[in-house]
């Protein structure tokens, strides 16, 4: 399987430059003033040069680097052109995976493309045209995820790499452990060990690394060891409803805000995709002067029609704190189902737990994309082995 990886690092900062490109080259760091202790969340390579990290503070970053630029969080801008790139990924090729760990990170499908795009390096070369030259895209190629992850790691702004079924085993090994998908303390773990790289990791027997750090830990070592078997999942795109308006004047009190989001409630539920449906989850996208923007998704813990919608939002934004006069509001219905009638049972026989249970549940799943419950199923109670006697089921009512 011939897998493309198209990463854009540190996007959240690059989204910034599409405005601003003449920033482009100085040491930019993101952070968020507003909120409580400013520290640095993300930092560019010029910035790290000086010493830069995050988790600093803005103070101690200004210390460091009198020239430093601090770019404002634009998530509502970087969402969009998130969409945009996959828009044209997709039609590239029709098995695209965006990275859920990673914002500005893509897998793409190789497999039958020869006849469209030619070698794997010429089709690499197309993706990176696809994004434009300010967020420095760069390509990578190899037999697997994981691999091409590494490639593009190693590839150079606006150049691909391509790392060949017989270098794989090579290039993981010279590869620092950072690039495993494990937490920063199990990383920091490793390091301690005296693990520094993929192959110090893969020559441990796997047996031993499951034991110290789990499932997880199991999985690393795998990977290290060139044993890629995941899939890319194609990017499955809900059913969603979005409405726009832009204020006559610039708006910062919340109860101006709250007429606009009823007036965009009722709009949307007028339509005829919402026609006899419910929600279950809401984005609020607010567009802020001098360019700026606030998101918050929001889940409901039922689905909700047009009045019970607008009361929810009502209660969930009583402490809301918007950084800046609000220009333009957005919301995004999704989760759409059909609107269901509720018959009240007699007391008798009503039950307590399943029906909060199963509420619970689903709101978790449109939350997580997946349910977080599992459940205990006896599977061999007579054996020997404890761990033979049950097993763990996702709970998905």
């Amino acid at each position: 399987m011939s897998v493309a990886c198209l990463r854009v690092p540190h996007f959240a900062i690059r989204v910034a430059l599409l405005d601003q490109p003449e920033l482009d080259g100085a040491p930019l760091v993101l952070s968020n003033p507003q909120s409580g202790r400013a520290v640095v969340i993300d930092a560019t390579p010029e910035a790290r040069a000086q010493g830069l990290r995050p988790g600093l503070s803005l103070r101690e970053a200004t210390a460091l680097c009198p020239e430093a630029v601090v770019v404002l969080p634009n998530p509502a801008r970087a969402s969009t052109l998130q969409c945009e790139i996959l828009d044209r990924l997709e039609g590239f090729s029709p098995l695209v995976e965006a990275d859920a760990s990673e914002a500005g990170c893509w897998y793409i499908d190789l497999r039958g493309l020869e006849r469209h795009y030619g070698t794997p390096m010429q089709a690499a070369r197309r993706l990176v045209q696809l994004v434009p030259p300010i967020l420095r895209p760069r390509a990578g190629v190899a037999p697997g995820k994981f691999a091409s992850r590494l490639a593009a790691g190693g590839a150079p702004p606006g150049g691909v790499r391509v790392i060949a079924p017989a270098e794989v085993s090579a290039a993981l090994a010279a590869a620092p452990v950072t690039w495993l998908p494990l937490p920063a303390e199990t990383i920091h773990q490793l390091q301690r060990l005296g693990l520094e790289t993929l192959g110090d990791l893969a020559a441990l027997p796997g047996a031993k690394v499951a034991a110290r750090f789990g499932p997880a830990g199991r999985h690393a070592w795998e990977l290290a060891c060139g044993h890629d078997t995941s899939r890319i999942a194609p990017h499955i795109r809900p059913e969603t409803v979005v409405e726009s308006i832009a204020l006559p004047a610039s708006a910062t009190s919340r109860e101006m805000i709250l007429i606009g989001l009823r007036q965009l409630v009722t709009r949307a539920f007028s339509r005829p995709a919402l026609r006899h449906r419910h929600v279950r989850q809401i984005t609020l996208r607010l567009l802020l002067e001098r360019g700026r923007s606030w998101e918050r998704p929001l889940v409901l813990k039922e689905p909700c029609g047009a009045q019970r919608l607008i009361a929810a939002l009502d209660l969930r934004l009583q402490a809301l704190e918007v950084p800046g006069a609000v220009e333009e509001m957005t919301i995004e219905l999704s989760g759409l189902v059909n609107e269901n009638a509720r018959q009240e049972s007699l007391p008798a026989l009503r039950p307590r737990r399943a029906p909060p249970l199963i509420a619970a549940v689903r709101q978790l799943k449109q939350r997580y994309g997946m349910s977080p419950v599992y459940h205990i199923v006896e599977i061999e109670p007579w054996s020997r082995i404890p761990e033979r006697r049950h097993a763990l089921l996702t709970y998905d009512p």
